[in-house]
């Protein structure tokens, strides 16, 4: 970073000696997603374990980004399925074509339940499609407007050990009406009441 840049991006805060570096959001590569992914879901309170890559693919224009598939068993407590988690990374709103895309992909996987990780928005179709399907929708959003926007805080001053993205539940509430849940530590059943699977979490 050069010293024009370093002068436009450092801010002093007067009357207090607090310096406040704002970074730019790092590239959401297929590796950094997987990590991301499985980092998060830990953090809710699942177990995570036997991770595997089971389809990575670029997608077509005008998407412009990729797809990875991860074939993974998720625990909690009694409560254990083979999941299949959709990594997203596109420009445009997320379809419900993306939605129905993933159904056959869990057959194909002999998996049990579905997820969707996205960098991008939701639209009211896929929402309406995740409902149908019973899958969970998260997306990848800044954690810095999160915060902002979360009451957490005096808004542009962060703590450090905020990290770069967050994930947030993507669904429509009681009234049909679409709503995005921070998914925060320990709250793993927000993902899991979005399964259509028998016998529930115990």
């Amino acid at each position: 970073m050069d010293a024009s840049r370093l002068a436009a991006c450092l801010r002093v805060v007067k009357g207090d000696s607090l310096y406040q570096i704002m970074a730019e959001l790092p590239e959401v590569t297929p590796e950094y997603f997987e990590i991301l992914v499985l980092r998060e879901l830990r953090k809710a309170g699942l177990e995570v374990t036997e991770p595997r890559v089971h389809r990575r693919t670029e997608l077509p224009e005008p998407e412009r980004g990729f797809l990875v598939e991860l074939l993974v068993w998720l625990r909690r407590n009694t409560w254990q399925k083979r999941a299949l988690i959709a990594c997203r990374r596109q420009v445009g709103a997320i379809g419900s074509d993306a939605i129905n895309l993933l159904a056959p992909h869990l057959v194909e996987a002999k998996a049990a339940v579905g997820l969707l990780f996205a960098t991008a928005a939701f639209s009211p179709e896929a929402l309406a499609a995740g409902d149908d399907r019973g899958f969970a929708l998260l997306q990848l959003v800044d954690a810095r407007a999160a915060f902002d926007t979360g009451g957490w805080g005096t808004a542009g001053h962060y703590p450090p050990w905020l990290p770069a993205y967050q994930v947030q539940l993507a669904d429509r509430g009681p009234g049909g009406q679409a709503r995005a849940r921070l998914l925060e530590a320990g709250q793993a059943d927000i993902i899991l009441e979005r399964f259509k699977a028998e016998g529930g979490v115990s």
